[in-house]
């Protein structure tokens, strides 16, 4: 008996770091996205042949690394696979500005048929990392208080939880803080488009302090 016990007390502890590494590997890496996605980038455009762009694109990472930029999401709007959106974390916003405003940075993109480009930065101040689907909606609005917005915000979580969206980013506009964008991932949406066009929505949103008619869009992974 003795020795059976020896032989299993090692056992229970191999089972034991089993059961905990993976759950502890999870959190860190968890943790570490939450950290790392502090100041982002959204950049807008129209794309003339995606299968041309992505790959010259890719090609630039080491360039956009360089100026603070590491792309996060590559993206196009649901219905409209041309216009593009692509998100990227930020390590300093003015070097990054100055970047895609360079004259030479410019005529490359031209040349590859990007056309219409538009940078937007944003502070995040919520993020969900078990953020997993290929769908999201993106709403953006202004607010006149957004610590009383964020409040009325909180309480249609019930709302959209039951019209297939789920929380993902919640942001504020570096250059105009009154500008909030709201990320959701989209698990249905049929009902996603119907709950974003309710007259509910519209009220609710009137209720928290929305002074500004929303913009809602819809994009799709391209990675």
């Amino acid at each position: 008996m003795k020795i059976l016990k020896t032989m299993l007390n090692p056992l229970r502890h191999a089972l034991m770091l089993l059961l905990i590494i993976p759950f502890s590997s999870s959190f860190a890496q968890n943790q570490e996205m939450n950290k790392s996605l502090d100041k982002i980038v959204e950049t807008t455009f129209h794309v003339k042949d995606f299968n041309v762009w992505k790959p010259l694109f890719m090609k630039d990472s080491l360039l956009r690394k360089q100026n603070g930029i590491q792309t996060i999401v590559i993206s196009s709007q649901v219905g409209h696979p041309h216009k593009m959106m692509n998100v990227g974390t930020v390590a300093d916003v003015e070097k990054a500005r100055a970047s895609m405003k360079d004259p030479a940075f410019l005529e490359r993109i031209k040349m590859r048929g990007v056309s219409n480009p538009k940078a937007e930065f944003y502070q995040v101040i919520r993020f969900n990392p078990d953020s997993k689907e290929t769908k999201w909606a993106i709403m953006t609005h202004k607010v006149k208080d957004f610590d009383a917005w964020i409040i009325g915000f909180d309480k249609g979580k019930p709302m959209r939880d039951s019209a297939g969206l789920i929380d993902v980013v919640v942001a504020r506009n570096i250059d105009d803080p009154s500008i909030v964008q709201v990320v959701c991932d989209i698990t249905d949406m049929e009902k996603a488009k119907a709950f974003m066009n309710s007259p509910i929505l519209k009220e609710k949103m009137k209720q928290a302090g929305v002074i500004s008619t929303p913009r809602i869009e819809y994009y799709e992974s391209r990675e």
